[in-house]
């Protein structure tokens, strides 16, 4: 990468607990032909934020830097909040490698753990960490982990990914050690404790159960910045549901077009695991019955999928409507809900 064409990327870091912001500087090369890279730093630590706004207000502040030399710096400081926002593929979760190295050796598991031990290694070459270097650099099964040059299929890939997950179990708590003596945690960060914090509560969006008489259904509902009304698993006047926990899983983290893609973190899925998106007790709806609950959620299921001539008069439906009036309703909406084989 030439100094020409050098980038600097936000990206998140997860580390016992804590979501931070930060930027990062992938390799580039100076007029000399010497190569850096590096992180947003202030000469001793990188610089992690709680919020995008507080990212950019550093920004903007002016303050000396790791990264004030960089050749794109200057168009960092033009950069909005939003700007800021990482995307799901720059989150680097160093607290879910037990997770991950604990399930089957799939694409998005391998693929996880590789990112982040990758970036480990960034911050230590970044950092001059000798001992987290050769942690992660000088592992055999970390090194054929981030080379991409193994397979984790058949009997010997099998035996490779118990080797590496043996590995993950005696030495990634030091890694994290290593880590968290690294970074300094500027502001607070009580809003990002990921006890108090799940995956759907920094995506904007939650799994719904929903039960109809015949049947029970399993799809997402979220909120999309500047629009007013619910947002479902879906489009083209439909919501996709599922009658297995497991498929909706399987389908949320298949990188599907769908009007839910376009949330931010909505790509931070891709790493999860099926438990992920077992509803939450609140987000149950009977739609056997008609409540103020679910009389709410059938209203912004109608005018999700606009559901025609009879739009206006069925989103007046409440919790007093009339049981044979309420079971036409769900009728007029089920063909609406496209089952997912």
């Amino acid at each position: 990468m030439s100094a020409l064409d050098a980038s600097i990327v936000p990206i998140t870091l997860t580390v016992n607990g804590r979501i931070g912001l930060t930027l990062w500087a992938p390799p580039w090369e100076d007029d000399d032909g010497e190569e850096w890279q590096g992180f947003l730093g202030d000469g001793a630590k990188i610089l992690l934020f709680p919020s995008a706004r507080e990212l950019a207000d550093f920004v903007a502040s002016g303050a000396e830097n790791d990264l004030s030399d960089h050749p794109a710096w200057g168009r960092v400081l033009k950069l909005t909040p939003d700007d800021l926002r990482p995307g799901g593929e720059d989150a680097y979760d160093l607290d879910d490698v037990y997770t991950w190295a604990a399930g089957e050796p799939d694409p998005v598991h391998v693929s996880s753990l590789a990112n982040v031990v990758d970036m480990v290694g960034k911050i230590a070459d970044c950092c001059d960490d000798g001992a987290l270097r050769g942690l992660v650099q000088n592992t055999p099964q970390y090194a054929a982990l981030v080379d991409d040059d193994i397979s984790y299929q058949g009997k010997e890939g099998r035996k490779a990914w118990s080797e590496l997950g043996d590995v993950i179990a005696e030495t990634w708590e030091r890694a994290i050690s290593r880590v968290e003596q690294w970074l300094s945690w500027q502001g607070d960060f009580s809003g990002t404790d990921l006890e108090a914090e799940t995956i759907w509560d920094r995506i904007g969006a939650e799994p719904l159960e929903l039960v109809l008489p015949e049947t029970i259904y399993y799809t997402v509902r979220g909120h999309l910045t500047g629009e007013s009304g619910a947002v479902f698993l879906g489009g083209d006047d439909h919501i996709r549901v599922f009658t297995d926990v497991s498929d909706l899983a399987e389908y949320c983290r298949g990188g599907h077009d769908h009007e839910l893609a376009k949330l931010e973190w909505w790509s931070e899925l891709a790493g999860t695991d099926d438990d992920v998106f077992h509803p939450a007790l609140d987000a149950s709806y009977d739609l056997r019955t008609p409540s103020r609950r679910t009389s709410e959620l059938v209203a912004e299921i109608i005018a999700f999928c606009g559901t025609g001539a009879d739009q206006e008069s069925e989103a007046q439906v409440d919790a007093d409507t009339a049981a044979d009036e309420w079971a036409a309703t769900i009728d007029r909406i089920e063909p609406y809900l496209r089952l997912e084989a």
